[in-house]
């Protein structure tokens, strides 16, 4: 069969949030787990079943490819005009959209590690040559100290996650924005990927930037923020040339009308994500100081989840998950960010179901106290 090499040789990327799959493994129904392992809202999404059950009247048609409702709300949500917002299902897509219209087989693609897998499964399917970088684990490390503008230079993307995935490292605008410039200078394209942005610190944004320039793109989730997995729906912020092309070359009605519609309508609830985080910012500074009580090492965090390294405790990050599974806890093993069995993930929850992972977490590492 004639497949194209890269997508024969490609590798399935790991993910969080396989409680389906989890639970149909040990015979349980999905509420009898605690998913630890995906970073969701801790409060939830606003309430969405009257809205679901009004627009199921329109699903005999299709929906409007533009999707002029929804970019408009998104427009209005990151202070841009319309005509800058790419629509996708869900930010993966879009990831997958940019690694499409821009890399050639054998152009550079540089990406910041550790950081979310998929940056380099989706530019490994166009052919490209992965570049690594380390920007620490601990530190809220300058762009500057380790992408130098000759990498730079010779780079056709960037990918750099803000806050990013899995450390919680949320770099202020100033230095994304110092970054932009370097790159728009060297005409090499950066996306920014900003999933959790809004349930950190939505002022480090550099969404308002993208319409200015002709190489900066800017990715938005839905997902976490508003608490809504099962809604696949997210969007970018780019400038004139590159949105239109993007826009034009897209997959028609990938997002569906029910999505859509439910995405304008999470978009206007800003007071949810106020609220949100809120509940984040104390429950962070709970369970962090919980998890130290248990001879663990937590990375200083500014969103919804926590990077935990387990080095004081001798166990692996597989024992470990493993053991907290046989408690009905999922936590995110971070092997496949290239952390080895050091680490693992957790989210940030209501005070409840934090206080029932660190009871689990107490019985799996045998703490007397």
């Amino acid at each position: 069969m004639q497949i194209r090499k890269s997508f024969a040789e490609a590798e399935a990327c790991h993910h969080g949030g396989r409680i389906r799959a989890k639970a149909a493994r040990r015979n349980l129904d999905q509420e009898d787990l605690l998913d630890y392992s995906a970073n969701i809202n801790p409060l939830g999404h606003p309430p969405l079943e009257d809205l679901i059950l009004r627009e199921m009247k329109s699903v005999g048609h299709y929906p409007d490819n533009d999707y002029t409702e929804f970019r408009g709300a998104a427009a209005r949500f990151v202070g841009v005009e319309p005509q800058y917002i790419v629509p996708g299902n869900g930010s993966s897509e879009l990831m997958r959209l940019f690694a499409e219209v821009l890399i050639e087989d054998g152009e550079k693609v540089v990406i910041t590690e550790p950081t979310f897998g998929e940056y380099e499964a989706q530019s490994r399917l166009f052919g490209a040559e992965i570049v690594h970088v380390p920007r620490g684990i601990r530190e809220p490390i300058s762009p500057r100290d380790f992408l130098d503008d000759a990498l730079l230079e010779e780079a056709k993307a960037v990918f750099i996650c803000n806050p990013n995935n899995p450390t919680g490292i949320l770099l202020p605008r100033s230095e994304i924005a110092a970054l932009a410039e370097r790159c728009e200078r060297m005409e090499t394209f950066l996306f920014v990927d900003e999933a959790f942005i809004e349930l950190s610190d939505p002022e480090q944004t550099v969404a308002d930037m993208a319409p200015g320039m002709d190489h900066l793109f800017v990715a938005r989730s839905l997902t976490k923020s508003f608490g809504v997995p099962g809604i696949r729906l997210g969007f970018g912020v780019a400038g004139d040339h590159l949105a239109e092309v993007m826009n034009r070359t897209r997959l028609p009605w990938s997002i569906s009308s029910l999505a859509s519609a439910a995405g304008a309508y999470l978009l206007s609830q800003e007071d949810h994500l106020s609220r949100s985080r809120l509940v984040i910012k104390e429950e962070l500074r709970w369970l962090s100081s919980e998890l130290r009580r248990l001879s663990l090492d937590p990375v200083d965090s500014s969103v919804n989840f926590i990077l935990v390294g387990l080095g004081p405790t001798g166990i692996r990050s597989s024992e470990l998950v493993e053991r907290m599974e046989r408690e009905r806890v999922l936590v995110r093993d971070c092997g496949s960010f290239g952390l080895g069995e050091d680490y693992v993930r957790v989210a940030v929850r209501n005070r409840e179901e934090n206080a029932r992972l660190v009871a689990a977490m107490e019985k799996v590492l045998g703490w007397r106290g």
